[in-house]
Order: structure tokens, then sequence, then C-alpha cells
């Protein structure tokens, strides 16, 4: 690495993480003003430090996944402009370094970052994703009351084609307040939901599967009388008292993997895994198809999109800045809408049906900007 890689690199990391630190502190501040009675009452009981860091580190990894390729884009601006104002870009072309050269180092950096984005999304976030899912009140009932509750949407298991319901989330102690449970009509049930006061997810022990179980079963009437229900694939769904033992006359046991932190946040699949996503998609008794289909292929799609927005705004930006540094930083500004604005529209498309194919949709922005961006690179390589 030549002293211009490492001057250049130093210059574009220290202001990706200036640009990163201002606007994520700037969040913080006005949402920790605006929530200061919240963040007091968690602090009473966990310390300042822990209401702060608790809060706020899944939000920090979820704008860093979602905004860290516009940072490196506005990065690379000011590391421009930078060069710029103090004519070292005609310098060092003067020594017979080409624009490419110089900026080669920039795609390195960008390619790390966006790597680090991935592994974000698939490693941290999932494990923070309920506490995204939550706002300060219910974040509040969370950390200092004994039962925080929060009311979700129906959601189905994919795998058993189980819809779940009810009145709340009883999150501290993973179960459901006056639970319903709507059974497929295929599983040949004899009934078709399941009524209950209460339900709590226990976790599998051996000759039991992971499920939820209901007691006070108040419909269908008679649970102990009523024979288990099995999948076409022989596997037990609903255990009844009739056939195992372990049940009381008033309780049934319905196998699913999905515990009450998971019903919380299954309902928005960006804080999924990929391979989350994926079964939920190969999933018979799937929801939201498109919208699923649009969310993992936009996935696959964004480390190339987050290093197209680069390709596209450098080349005309550069442009602008030889000129004037104002119009450069405009211009960049006007990329980065215009794209954000494409890949918004055509996801949104998709999602919603009007765009018939999903993976159409997630593609349509890289077939449009991609060849323009290498016109604009080829344009800068001369």
């Amino acid at each position: 690495m030549t002293i211009v890689d490492r001057y250049l690199l130093s210059v574009f990391l220290k202001t990706f993480l200036i640009c990163f630190a201002s606007f994520f502190g700037l969040f913080l501040v006005i949402d920790g003003t605006g929530n200061a009675d919240e963040i007091s009452a968690i602090a009473a009981s966990d310390g300042l430090s822990a209401a702060i860091f608790d809060r706020y580190y899944p939000q920090c990894a979820a704008r860093f996944n979602e905004l860290a390729g516009v940072f490196i884009l506005v990065a690379a601006i000011f590391s421009i402009s930078l060069l710029q104002r103090n004519r070292e870009v005609t310098a060092i072309e003067a020594a017979g370094i080409s624009k490419m050269r110089i900026f080669k180092v920039v795609f390195v950096a960008a390619s790390i970052i966006i790597v680090m984005t991935i592994v974000s999304r698939e490693v941290l976030i999932p494990k923070v994703g309920d506490r995204l899912t939550m706002d300060w009140q219910e974040w509040t009932e969370w950390k200092t009351s004994l039962a925080p509750t929060k009311t979700f949407d129906e959601k189905i298991d994919y795998k058993t084609g189980v819809a779940f319901s009810g009145a709340c989330l009883l999150l501290s102690k993973d179960g459901i307040s006056e639970p319903q449970v709507r059974i497929p009509s295929e599983l040949e049930a004899g009934f078709e939901k399941v009524k209950a006061e209460s339900a709590y997810f226990e976790v599998a022990e051996e000759g039991k599967p992971a499920g939820f179980r209901f007691h006070k079963v108040s419909f269908p009437k008679g649970m102990h009388e009523l024979n288990s229900v099995e999948s076409e694939g022989g596997e037990t769904i609903v255990y009844t008292p009739q056939d195992f033992e372990w049940l009381h006359n008033n309780q049934c046991f319905i196998a699913t993997e999905l515990n009450a932190k998971k019903l919380l946040v299954s309902a928005d699949a960006k804080y999924k895994s990929t391979p989350e996503l994926i079964v939920d998609l190969k999933a018979p008794k799937k929801r939201k198809a498109d919208e699923l289909a649009v969310e993992l292929h936009s996935r696959f799609l964004k480390p190339v999109m987050d290093f197209t927005l680069l390709l596209l705004g450098l080349p005309l930006v550069i442009r602008k800045l030889e000129k004037n540094i104002v119009s450069g930083v405009l211009a960049g500004v006007g990329v980065i809408v215009l794209f954000l604005l494409l890949e918004l529209t055509c996801h949104s498309l998709g999602a919603t049906g009007i765009i018939a194919s999903p993976a159409l949709s997630a593609w349509l922005p890289l077939l449009i900007l991609f060849p323009v961006s290498l016109i604009f690179m080829r344009d800068l390589s001369r």
C-alpha cells in the first residue's frame, strides 16, 4: 500500500465514522430527549449505561445495515472534496497516477464495510429483533415490569399451517393471554380453532417437542375427549389429554418452534436471518409470499446495490467537484435520493403484486442503474 493509498484510506474511514457517528448521535439525542422519562425509569432499576446501551445498540446495528451504502458514498464525496479543495488530486495526477488508481483504496474499504453489514444482518440483528419491534413504552415495561405485554398480529407457523393470535403476548413469561389458534382444514382435526385463557411456551424435552401448553381451554368443549391431530407426515401437531397423560382435562398442547419473541418479530421479515426467510418462503402455508420473496431477493442484492450506488455517484460527483464543490455535493445528494426512491418504488410494486414477479421487482433497480454506473466509471477512467 502506497503513501497515497494510506492517506486516502485514512481520510475515507475517518469521514465514514464521523458521518455515521454524527447521524446516530443526532438520532440518539432526539430520541433520548423525547423519551427522558422512560430512560429515567429504566436507569433507576438497571443503571443509566445499561438503559442506553441495551436500547440503542440494536438500533445502531439496524441503521448501520440500512444506511451503510449511503454513508459510503457520503464519505467518498467528502474525501474527494477535501482532496479537490487542497488541489491534491491535480498533484497526484501530475505524478502519473490515474483517478481510478487513486480511488482503488476507496473501493476496497467500501467492500469491507459492505461485508460488515452482511455479518450484522445475519448474525446480530436476528438476535435483537424483538427489541427493534418495541416502542419506548413497551421497552420500559419489558425492563421494569414483571409481566410486560404487547399486542401482535396473527402469525402462521409456516411449518404446520397453524395460526396463532390472542389478546397480547406475555413477553417476560413467554406466553399468550387469551390465545386463539386456527387449525388448517386439511389436518382434519374435527375442530377449526382452539381458545383458552392462557398459553405458555415450553422447551422441547424427551418425548415432547417445543410448543405452547394451553390452560383452561374453552373451545372446543370436551378437549379431553378429542383425539390428537397429526400432520400429513405423521407428526403430532395438537396434543390432547385423550392420548397424553401429562396433560390435564382442560389443557392441550400445540407443537411449534415459535415462542413469544418469535411471534413478536415474525411479522417483520427484515429482522430475520436469510435462512429463516428461505424457510418461510418454502413453507406451504406462507402468507405475504410476494413480500417475503422481494425481501429475500433484495437481501441478496443489497451488497451489489450498495456498491452500485458508489459507482454511480462517485464519477458524477468528481466531475462536479472539478467545477464547484457545492454543485458536487448537491449532485451526490441527488444521486442518493433518486437511488433510494427507485429502489423503494420497485420493491413496493413487487410486494403488492403490481409487478407480477417479485424477483423482477428486486432486480429492476440493479438492471437500470448498474449499466449506467459502468458508463460513468468508463468515462472516469479515461
